[in-house]
């Protein structure tokens, strides 16, 4: 006797294999009922990713260290890309006296001028973006021509902060952190015996040490610098922030700072650390009304005529840097080691 379709589908649910929306078997009398191709593809998977992937339209940019060289001092264009050297004059006054006689010419006073000199160190990059990675990454909303500008606009700068800070080995050119006029670093005092770090001292000592940062100023300029002066403190960012330590009634040493310097400014250096030793720099910006030093450029960027290679382009950027022109050598002071 023949097994009916239901009688079937019933012993294959008491084995648990249960369709319940079936009608029917694929048997030899109704092969042709089978889709011929059904097999030649893989089971379904659902939809491609791609179609439930979002894309933030917004573009993360990788961030580097702050350029803040120039918030020390500010920068001054002198000359062009064309120009080899910068010559600066400096004049002291000299002399002495003598006791009055009407027939003596006892006694002279002068001038010693001297001309000090610093290299135009005019630096470059380039660069190139083809047709079709263009259209790629346009199809990602990034307009790669853009970003790589951004890019040479960027490189520039950075080195443009090196250059103020470190000068160019080679050249004439110094930077406010290596002048070889620039006064001997000073140690911070040692307390308790033997500590020095800032990290392991008190607010009192942190202070105390500033304190003899500007003793050293006040001190080197004769009394031209004074409490009342426009001075900037650099730090590291780890020793920026011990600036916030504060004594049992809450006093921090930013606020004790503040109170005894009634113009001074703080700002960032991260190229104020080297390795494990951390430097505080201390300067006045101006001394009698003249700067203390110059942060100077010929020019910030140039850009230079597209040209098309075929299916590509390339482009050449470029600047110029005298670094760091320090006028007054003595009203810079650091201290390293803190």
């Amino acid at each position: 006797m023949a097994v009916t379709k239901y009688e079937a589908f019933n012993a294959m649910r008491e084995k648990g294999f249960i369709f319940d929306s079936a009608k029917d078997f694929i048997r030899k009398d109704n092969i042709d009922r089978l889709a011929q191709d059904a097999m030649l593809t893989n089971p379904n998977v659902g939809v491609p990713s791609l179609f439930t992937t979002y894309v933030d339209p917004q573009v993360v940019y990788i961030l580097t260290a702050p350029t803040n060289a120039r918030e020390i001092f500010g920068e001054t264009r002198k000359g062009d890309w064309a120009t080899s050297s910068a010559i600066f004059k400096a004049v002291e006054n000299t002399g002495e006296t003598a006791p009055y006689a009407d027939f003596s010419n006892a006694a002279t006073a002068d001038v010693n001028v001297v001309y000090p000199e610093r290299d135009n160190y005019v630096y470059q990059t380039t660069i190139r973006y083809g047709e079709r990675e263009m259209a790629v990454l346009g199809k990602a909303a990034l307009n790669l021509a853009s970003e790589k500008q951004r890019s040479a606009a960027t490189i520039l700068n950075i080195d443009a902060n090196k250059f103020y800070l470190r000068g160019v080995a080679g050249k004439r050119i110094y930077g406010l952190l290596n002048d070889p006029n620039l006064p001997a670093d000073i140690s911070p005092a040692t307390v308790r015996t033997s500590v020095t770090l800032w990290s392991a001292k008190t607010t009192t000592e942190i202070y105390d040490d500033i304190i003899l940062i500007f003793k050293e100023l006040a001190t080197n300029s004769q009394g031209r610098i004074s409490i009342d002066a426009d001075l900037v403190l650099a730090c590291p960012p780890g020793i920026m922030v011990l600036l916030g330590k504060t004594t049992e009634f809450g006093i921090s040493v930013l606020d004790m700072v503040k109170k005894y310097f009634k113009n001074i400014s703080f700002v960032t250096l991260p190229e104020l650390k080297s390795g494990d030793t951390n430097t505080v720099f201390m300067a006045a910006k101006t001394v009698d009304g003249y700067p203390v030093a110059q942060l100077a450029y010929s020019e910030k960027m140039r850009a230079f005529q597209l040209i098309p290679e075929g299916s590509s382009y390339r482009q050449k950027f470029s600047a110029g840097t005298y670094g760091a022109v320090v006028l007054r050598p003595f009203a810079i002071q650091m201290m390293s080691g803190v």
